[in-house]
């Protein structure tokens, strides 16, 4: 539809026109005579003399002296100061060049005016261009990131980018990209119209360019020592997986197995071996410097009398309280960094023969307000009976048909459920043949599924907020978070609360201040007296879990007559745990001239574990174990009630621990570079000490769904007439407090020369006190120190010229690391014991707890450690090889003592051990064009551990099974088993080859002369793979853990040595068991458990004299042991970014989508029959986890 015009006669439209050249040429006059009044003006002459001014001081002289008029903003003009002026007779337009040269402000003078203005900028849309290699080909995935804020974009495949700049923030941008030297680029004028071009050339340093070791930072090039860094992006994520297991596989030298699929348990982790036998054997983990407590005491593995660890009621709340670091939040990490030999951990001192493991926390970047958010759902997998390698129902049947029709003996009552049940009852002719065989047809088809009933597929999530940002002088780093992580087992969960803030404050230009602030709330749940794994793939499938009407179905177990169901029992026991953290963190550091830092470093920390485990009135536990009825059967005032130690109420088990750590360090470093030489020096003291307050006991008469009362069991029961004390009292109820403290002492210092960058050399000695060490002065302040030296031969003049190696140095470092076992103290420790009384003097009693050690002295590692570093095509490809060497001496091993002592065994310094091996890591580029991107990673390590001082023999074997047999010459895991011969032919009966007496008497002391030697549960070989494939804006990443040589035992086929119970579920593969003569020839598995014709036991002597039971032999002979071998793949990850077009629609800086597995699968020995290696022995097995993630920048 067109305009509608009205047309004007020529004349009335000539008017207009004339009226627009009047107009303007009187503007054009009245500008020429402005012009001429500036000019005029601006030659007036004037005379000022002034020091250190400011330019608005400047101004105002200005004003004085002429008729001008200033208009300025007074933001803009504020940081031109410190002017000089000694001008005489000068006009304004100079004295003003000379005021603003080398500013961005400019001057306008209009009239009587001058405006004092910055600078005009040419910003027009968002900053565009392409980003190109030296050959002038395009980069792909190119990522820009407007320095200061987290504002970022990437090249697309023409390597073409677009990058919107918000008002007021400086348009710098930096480019970086894996492979190439990062580059930074300020544009003060820019057009959209007009596209930039960057050119990015190879990386030729390597990417880190500093080593951090919380008590130094060194850079790279001069590092001598043992140290490997992953940064957090690097690692995966995905908020039910733990620290530790982020680590699996990543670092060469690490060492973390998984024990348990459980939420809350911790790993095992070790550093290049294990340097200690009764002391802490974990790494020690520090965070930003300061070393971490774990929330409860270590406790040392207590051995009993036949070799086997002890347990008690508290050991599964110390599992499931977390370690020393578990208050962190995943997302809070910067960076990891394991530091592992003598020069790298000397300065720990007598913490850091086991390694230490360096966590450095985020901080705030100068920029505006940054918003994170980081966010998983995860999905966790059902366990299921498809890979347990059990019978179903129908299996089972048959296996107790065959009990009844070969008339096996055994010494078992018959049991009131399956296919005996059934016998028993057509046997006492409670029910007709035909009954019968419809009820053995019926239990044949239950199948009860046991991981249905007691495991779950459960979602779990956890949700992370930061904010950061700040200027010059403060910037700030704070964090939210929050996680729920629920276990595959029903019953079993986890969730945390966690708050931080960074603060860094740069008070002048000398003095910065730095302080953190942390709080965690941690609520862990498991399981007591019960475990839904062990239950369920132990457990007939014959067995039903609901009655006919629904309700739940009781059976009686075992011999006892009480009454079980696992669901019930399950919901009458349980295991809580509350963990709360605080830490705070103040580093002062002060420039006194150039060169020499002040530092000054205050960390706290405060935990408060309190954890129960009970079991309430109506568990069988409490039935048949104290109670001696079922609960409900007899009323107050009845015989049984009267009779019963426990005849209301359940069991109570508390511990709490209140530990407080507080540690100072002040030190002084000094670093100048004097032509082609470079110095360092550190000089530092260091006072640490933690108290640990704690208590724990076990009650009786708990009411857990009343109110959470306790009704203490009455003082007496009375049995046959007569009145008895309550044995409750004597042993049962009981109340322990801790009372540990720890103080350190310690003064260190360090050194570094280097000559041209080439040649480096390096010392470093730590001088430690503790009251922990005894009271032996000689021992109280021992050194341990280190020293070191490299060769950078890459720096050689002679190696410049050529291009293939980039990266060329030699490494080589000895020193002493020392481990102090805080577990043992020089104090008396007596307690007075259950029954006060001395039953002959009638006095009070006290009994010895420990014994001082006076003498007791902290364990020393000589650590020798020699690597090569090599780099090739301008570091495109590294390699890292090193060989180590650690002898532990003086280490503290248990001696028996004479009775006199009052302790069969004593702690003293008699031990030595040798931890030797090979590293290697490997990583690079493997791949670049313009639209893919290809990175690889290798690590691999290799370690021997021998044990190189004689320990008292074993006379009994349970010790050489679990592998805490210490043998010289053998490593610390080390495991023997005994050598199975195979069924016999004509029973079945399994045999082993076992020496007489006579014709081994060593053997009378030493089991080891008899049983097998099969290697060691650790694994010889150990390492990862990590690789990274990008396309454009998707990326797929995966990660592998490795374990060679290691090797491990079997479930056990057999439960006991007596005919298997009807409760009792059995390997698919017994199928295959012995059960005629001729069999042996074509199965290695023995026949059932079962008794002599004549009623008497199948047993074996062994050459002490004592008795060993065939079939429980048989579960611990080298016929159950396999190759624990494996490669798992940890976790496989596709992202996809989102591109800046669609970001600045949502208002975004980054959007990123990923979904990840984690656990999908594994590759290991058949013999496993798909059960996890890890935790084949009988623990629950690691489930697979799918997560859905999301990352988002505002």
């Amino acid at each position: 539809m067109g305009k509608e015009r009205e047309y004007l006669p020529c004349h009335q439209r000539r008017w207009p026109r004339l009226l627009f050249i009047v107009k303007l040429k009187a503007l054009l006059i009245l500008a020429l005579c402005f012009q001429l009044s500036a000019k005029v003006h601006s030659q007036d002459k004037v005379t000022l003399k002034m020091e250190h001014a400011s330019l608005e001081q400047v101004i105002w002289e200005i004003q004085k002296h002429t008729r001008f008029v200033f208009m300025y903003g007074t933001k803009e003009i504020e940081k031109v100061n410190d002017l000089t002026l000694n001008v005489t007779g000068e006009s304004v337009d100079q004295i003003l060049e000379k005021c603003l040269r080398n500013t961005d402000l400019v001057y306008k003078i209009s009239g009587n005016a001058i405006v004092i203005k910055r600078k005009d900028s040419k910003k027009t849309g968002p900053i565009k261009g392409i980003v190109k290699n030296k050959k002038g080909q395009p980069l792909p995935g190119v990522t820009i990131l407007l320095k200061g804020t987290e504002i970022k974009a990437f090249t697309d495949k023409d390597g073409m980018f677009g990058l919107s700049v918000p008002d007021g923030v400086k348009a710098e941008l930096v480019f970086s990209f894996i492979g190439m030297q990062r580059r930074s680029i300020t544009y003060a004028k820019y057009d959209e119209n007009e596209p930039v071009e960057i050119v990015l050339e190879d990386e030729i340093k390597v990417v880190d360019e500093v080593v951090v070791t919380g008590f130094q930072t060194i850079r790279k090039m001069e590092m001598v020592g043992s140290a490997n860094t992953i940064r957090r992006e690097d690692l995966f994520f995905n908020g039910t997986n733990t620290i530790e297991q982020m680590l699996q596989g990543k670092l060469p030298g690490l060492l973390v197995l998984n024990n348990s699929g459980l939420v809350g348990p911790r790993q095992k982790v070790r550093i290049r071996g294990t340097s200690t036998l009764l002391g802490n054997q974990e790494p020690v983990w520090v965070v930003d410097g300061i070393i971490q407590e774990d929330p409860i005491p270590f406790k040392a593995q207590e051995l009993d009398s036949y070799g086997a660890i002890t347990q008690d009621n508290f050991d599964m709340i110390r599992t499931f309280i977390g370690n020393s670091i578990s208050w962190l939040n995943p997302n809070d990490i910067e960076d990891i960094t394991i530091l592992k030999d003598a020069s790298a951990t000397v300065l720990y001192g007598v913490k850091a023969a086991n390694g230490v493991i360096l966590i450095t926390t985020k901080k705030g970047q100068k920029g505006r307000v940054s918003i994170n958010y980081s966010g998983n759902t995860t999905v966790t997998s059902r366990l299921t009976y498809d890979k347990m390698n059990l019978m179903n129902s129908k299996e089972r049947i048959d296996v107790s048909r065959e009990i009844y029709d070969k008339r096996l003996y055994g010494a078992r009552y018959t049991e009131k459920v399956g296919y005996e049940n059934a016998i028993r009852r057509y046997l006492n002719k409670e029910i007709s043949y035909a009954e019968f065989d419809s009820e053995v047809k019926r239990l044949e088809t239950v199948n009860t599924d046991w991981f249905d009933l007691l495991f779950q597929q459960p979602v779990s999530y956890n949700h992370s907020l930061n904010v950061s940002g700040g200027s010059d002088l403060v910037r700030y780093y704070a964090s939210l978070s929050t996680n729920k992580t629920k276990g595959a087992a029903k019953g079993n969960e986890s969730g945390s609360n966690t708050a931080s803030i960074n603060l860094d404050a740069q008070l002048n230009r000398k003095l910065l201040l730095s302080m953190r602030l942390n709080g965690n709330v941690t609520k862990t749940e498991g399981f007591y007296r019960v475990d839904p794994y062990t239950y369920a793939s132990t457990s007939s499938r014959a067995i039903p879990a609901f009655d006919d009407a629904g309700g739940l179905f009781f059976y009686e177990k075992g011999s006892s007559s009480y009454k079980y169901n696992v669901l019930n029992e399950l919901a009458n026991t349980g295991n809580k745990n509350d963990t709360r953290n605080f830490n705070a963190y103040l580093n002062l550091k002060y420039d006194v001239f150039k060169g020499l830092r002040f530092e000054s470093i205050i960390g706290f920390a405060s935990s408060n574990a309190v954890g129960e485990s009970f079991a309430s009135e109506r568990s069988n536990y409490i039935a048949a174990t104290f109670r001696g009825y079922d609960y409900g059967k007899y009323a107050p005032g009845e015989t049984e009630y009267k009779a019963s130690r426990l005849p209301h109420g359940g069991e109570l088990n508390t511990t709490e621990a209140r530990t407080s750590t507080i540690n100072w360090r002040n030190s002084l470093s000094y670093n100048q570079v004097l032509g082609k030489h470079r110095l360092s020096f550190l000089l530092g003291e260091e006072s640490r000490s933690t108290k640990v307050d704690g208590t724990s006991g076990t009650v009786f008469g708990y009411f857990p769904d009343r109110g959470k009362n306790v009704t203490f069991p009455p003082p007496t029961v009375t049995q046959g007439g007569t009145i008895y004390p309550n044995g409750l009292y004597n042993g049962y109820i009981t109340s322990r407090i801790t009372d540990r403290k720890s103080n350190f002492l310690s003064v260190y210092g360090s050194g570094t020369y280097s000559y041209l960058e080439r040649y480096v050399a390096t010392g470093s000695i730590r001088w430690d006190a503790s009251n922990r060490f005894g009271q032996n002065t000689q021992n109280r302040f021992l050194p341990v120190w280190s020293a070191g030296v490299r060769w950078n031969v890459h720096n050689e003049d002679w190696m410049k010229n050529q291009h293939l190696i980039s990266e060329l140095n030699f490494r080589a470092t000895y020193g002493w690391q020392g481990n102090v076992a805080e577990n043992f103290g020089p104090e008396l420790i007596a307690q007075i014991p259950y029954t006060p009384i001395e039953y002959y003097s009638g006095e009070f009693a006290l009994q010895i707890k420990s014994l001082p050690y006076a003498d007791l002295r902290w364990e020393k590692t000589k650590t020798v450690n020699m690597g090569l570093d090599l780099g090739i095509i301008k570091n495109r490809f590294m390699l890292s090889f090193e060989y180590y060497r650690k002898k532990s001496e003086d280490v503290i091993v248990y001696k028996e003592v004479p009775s006199e002592y009052g302790v069969k065994t004593m702690p003293v310094n008699g031990g030595n051990m040798l931890n030797q091996g090979l590293e290697l890591q490997l990583s690079g580029t493997a791949l670049r064009t313009k639209n893919w991107l290809w990175t690889l990673t290798l690590n691999t390590s290799r370690n021997i551990n021998r044990v190189e001082t004689p320990f008292p023999t074993a006379t009994w074997w349970n010790g050489a099974v679990s592998g805490t047999l210490n043998k010289i010459g053998y490593p610390v895991s080390a495991f023997w088993a005994f050598q199975y011969k195979g069924p016999n032919p004509q029973t079945g009966v399994p045999e082993f080859v076992m020496p007489t007496a006579a014709e081994n008497p060593k053997a009378i002391t030493d089991v080891t002369e008899y049983m097998k030697y099969m290697g060691k549960f650790e694994p010889d070989f150990y390492g990862g793979i990590s690789t990274l494939l990008r396309y454009k804006t998707f990326s797929l990443s995966t990660a592998f853990n490795v374990n060679i040589g290691g090797k491990k035992f079997l479930y056990n086929m057999f439960q006991s040595n007596f005919l298997p119970s009807a409760y009792e579920n059995l390997p698919k593969e017994f199928v295959n068991r012995w059960k005629k003569p001729g069999d042996e020839k074509f199965t290695s598995i023995p026949t059932m458990p079962s008794m002599k014709a004549d009623g008497t036991q199948n047993v074996l002597y062994f050459p002490s004299g004592y008795v060993g039971y065939p079939w429980t032999m048989y579960n611990n002979s080298d016929a159950r042991v396999v190759n624990a071998s494996f490669l798992r793949c940890n976790n496989i990850s596709l992202s996809y970014n989102l591109q800046e077009k669609l970001l600045a629609h949502l208002f975004m800086k980054n959007l990123a989508l990923s979904v990840s597995v984690s656990n999908p699968f594994i590759i290991v020995s058949k013999e496993f029959k798909g059960m996890d290696p890890e935790v084949a022995t009988g623990n629950q097995p690691i489930t697979k986890t799918w997560s859905l993630g999301l990352n988002a920048s505002f």
